[in-house]
């Protein structure tokens, strides 16, 4: 398990700092150690299914102390379904990019940074412990910036900088429903912490006269910090704000980056089930969400702005299936929307590309259904 980390570690180390020739670029070397991630990720996948999961950790959990450096993997079958996504996908982004970004100046900069995402969605979605997913939820953040300033356009930079202010939002969210829990739990491992949360209910009093259990106000704080990764309303803003980053960052970004709310929600499914009122909150953003991506969605005329919305509209229904407590559905919507809208951005950048070089392209009959469905 721990080999597919370290190949998308390797790859990124490659494209940086390797050595280029004119006979084996390091762009193409830095593919076979992604392969080998997929490769790991299936065999992973399949020691989870018949074997059950794999818990690796480098500190002890009972320490208070160890909590500054929690490094530990748990690899359960949603870890290892989610990491089976991610390198499959990557390896397809991966590939299309060393061909799509061959111009760009920034080519080797940005294809480490893929790598080293990589690396980082599959430390987050196999963390042991609530803290270590933390620490990987916030390079993810700022990876998902240096991806987004890719290039030195204006709309670029102030998208990138959208981004990362209204995560950060959300963020802080997210780290204050981590301390409360471990105030009141006195942990942060999963399991201890639903067993606990179960056996120890916990009432907080927010004013006089108003109370709501330990449980909601952990979730509520911690959905929060779900709704700026999946772009919920009124979080939703820094998605379309994004979209003049290069077409594979979107793909990586639909792909992979947004589902990271979904899986924070289903990784805690034990702990949010315990709070109706949370999922009623969750069902209530998701359908917001779903209804204004759809709306907005219609009213586009940039490819790119539609399958944004898009995007945002299935990540509306991705929650309100949590919110209906139906996580192996939501589970379900979030790996099929990856693969499917990963794909369909790649194929958008092909027809960005014909239409810049050919004027008379979008009006040709059949000329967008003759092209390839990927390249």
């Amino acid at each position: 398990m721990l080999s597919v980390p370290l190949f998308l570690l390797l790859a990124s180390a490659i494209v940086m700092f390797g050595a280029d020739t004119p006979w084996f670029r390091r762009e193409k070397l830095a593919a076979f150690p992604i392969g080998l991630a997929f490769l790991g990720s299936v065999l992973t996948l399949y020691l989870v299914t018949s074997e059950g999961p794999i818990v690796i950790r480098f500190y002890n959990p009972d320490s208070a102390a160890s909590l500054i450096i929690p490094l530990g993997f748990y690899v359960d079958r949603l870890s290892a379904v989610m990491m089976t996504l991610i390198t499959a996908v990557s390896m397809l982004i991966y590939i299309y990019s060393t061909t799509y970004m061959y111009q760009d100046g920034h080519a080797r900069r940005y294809l480490s940074l893929i790598c080293l995402t990589d690396f980082v969605l599959i430390c987050m979605v196999s963390s042991s412990n609530l803290m270590m997913l933390f620490l990987f939820w916030q390079l993810l953040s700022y990876l998902l910036y240096l991806l987004a300033h890719n290039h030195t356009h204006a709309g670029t930079l102030a998208g990138a900088f959208k981004t990362f202010t209204i995560l950060r939002i959300a963020d802080t969210a997210f780290l204050a429903g981590i301390v409360l829990a471990f105030q009141l739990y006195g942990t942060l491992e999963f399991h201890d912490l639903f067993t606990r949360a179960a056996e120890m209910p916990v009432t907080l009093s927010l004013w006089p006269g108003v109370e709501v259990s330990g449980t909601t106000a952990v979730t509520f704080l911690l959905f929060i910090g779900a709704m700026g990764k999946s772009a919920q309303f009124p979080l939703h803003l820094w998605l379309p704000g994004s979209l003049f980053a290069p077409t594979p960052v979107h793909a990586m970004l639909h792909a992979g980056i947004i589902n990271a709310g979904g899986f924070l929600i289903n990784r805690l499914a034990p702990l949010f089930g315990m709070s109706s009122t949370t999922l009623h909150i969750a069902f209530v953003i998701g359908m917001l969400t779903a209804v204004l991506g759809a709306s907005m969605m219609l009213v586009q005329s940039d490819i790119k702005k539609t399958l944004g919305f898009s995007t945002i509209g299935q990540m509306g229904y991705m929650i309100m299936e949590c919110g209906l407590g139906a996580f192996s559905l939501a589970v379900f919507h979030l790996i099929a929307h990856g693969l499917f809208k990963g794909t369909v951005f790649l194929y958008c950048g092909n027809v960005i590309h014909k239409t810049r070089q050919d004027p008379h392209f979008p009006h040709t009959d059949h000329a967008i259904a003759d092209e390839p469905a990927f390249s």
